[in-house]
């Protein structure tokens, strides 16, 4: 029987298996998850104990076609996603994995690229997608005998099942991160007067979640800190490009000349919110900024005092995950349906994955991968 064929008959055995034997479980509302640590060291990343392959003889990962497929895919942010999954790929030998999607924000040229490789014959792809956008195309390349997962968005339904033909989601939880945010800039906020910020690149599942999560925090903070003389802002779109995200941050602190902290759950929040308030004359440290993502230049901006603290979403293990749950599913094996991944707040005093070190490493190995 021919490789394509298994595929799609394993693919159409699993939708059956995830209509009997499905749990509800997610992010933040589960009441019954699997729980798995990401490695302490980026070296460490090339096994993991929840997924359990039962490897054939005669398996050969050279013939599988593996994909990660996202938008803007030179971002910095997407750069350290597509290294974990390249650098699992490659240890587990699969020599014919790629990058694709589109370097532009259209998330539907994305997805034509993902149903363009699944009639490619495609075996395994990861999909970057937030929103109930790309669920027809998740049920499309599925049903060409792709095994899909989509790490960092959380797609479980309301009723608890997952979008048809997802083999599995993972993610760190965003409500646990907005409320350690709002914790951390509660208590550094103790006492003061002015108003706090939060800005979103756009509407998702994700951005969505933390900064709800970080209003609710702060609402329940009240009786422990005084916070009586701070107003909590509505939520902005800032965007993802640098610039313009700039401008818009700018001009919130323009409206709101009072403005004593921010919190942005975009890629680029660190550098565009530090930037607006150079612009606008604050000196560093006079705006509590806290934002999303250890890349390069965010570290640059941590370590010099002007960012606070920063969410370490696990993107290069969420990534790396990801290949080694494909891996263990063309092997014959099984994987959870949800994963719950950890996103540390990143301080300039921390230690481990708490701290710098940890993060330019990977940052590192982000500029010489793809110079």
């Amino acid at each position: 029987m021919k490789k394509r064929t298994i595929q799609k008959l394993w693919a159409l055995g699993l939708s059956l298996a995830m209509v009997v034997g499905l749990t509800a479980c997610g992010g933040g509302g589960s009441t019954e998850t699997t729980t798995t640590d990401t490695t302490e060291t980026t070296e460490a990343t090339e096994t993991t104990d929840t997924a359990e392959a039962t490897p054939a003889d005669d398996f050969d990962p050279s013939q599988y076609s593996v994909a990660i497929c996202m938008d803007n895919m030179n971002h910095p942010v997407h750069r350290i996603v597509q290294l974990g999954f390249l650098k699992a790929a490659e240890a587990l030998g699969y020599d014919n994995a790629k990058v694709i999607g589109t370097e532009g924000g259209d998330t539907s040229e994305a997805f034509a690229a993902a149903e363009a490789f699944a009639a490619e014959g495609g075996n395994g792809l990861l999909l970057w997608a937030g929103d109930s956008s790309c669920y027809n195309t998740i049920a499309n390349v599925a049903a060409e005998g792709v095994i899909v997962g989509i790490p960092h968005f959380n797609h479980q339904q309301e009723d608890g099942s997952y979008p048809e033909g997802l083999a599995f989601n993972m993610a760190c939880d965003p409500k646990l991160y907005g409320q350690q945010v709002a914790e951390l800039m509660a208590k550094s906020l103790d006492g003061k007067e002015g108003s706090v910020a939060l800005t979103q690149n756009t509407k998702n599942v994700t951005e969505n979640a933390a900064t709800d999560s970080f209003k609710a925090t702060w609402d329940s903070l009240k009786g422990t800190y005084d916070l009586s003389k701070i107003k909590i802002l509505d939520v902005q779109l800032e965007g993802g490009v640098v610039d313009q995200a700039t401008a818009i941050n700018l001009a919130i602190i323009q409206s709101n000349p009072d403005i004593i902290g921010a919190f942005g759950t975009t890629g680029n929040s660190p550098i565009t919110w530090a930037d607006a308030a150079t612009k606008a004359g604050k000196k560093d440290g006079e705006i509590f900024i806290v934002g999303m993502d250890a890349t390069e230049g965010n570290l640059d901006y941590l370590e010099a005092g002007k960012v606070q603290a920063i969410v370490a979403q696990p993107l290069y293990d969420e990534a790396y995950k990801t290949m080694e749950y494909l891996d263990t599913i063309f092997r014959g094996g099984t994987v959870p349906e949800w994963t719950d991944l950890e996103a540390p707040v990143v301080t300039k005093d921390g230690e481990g994955k708490n701290g710098l070190a940890y993060h330019r490493d990977i940052a590192k190995q982000v500029e010489e991968f793809f110079q």
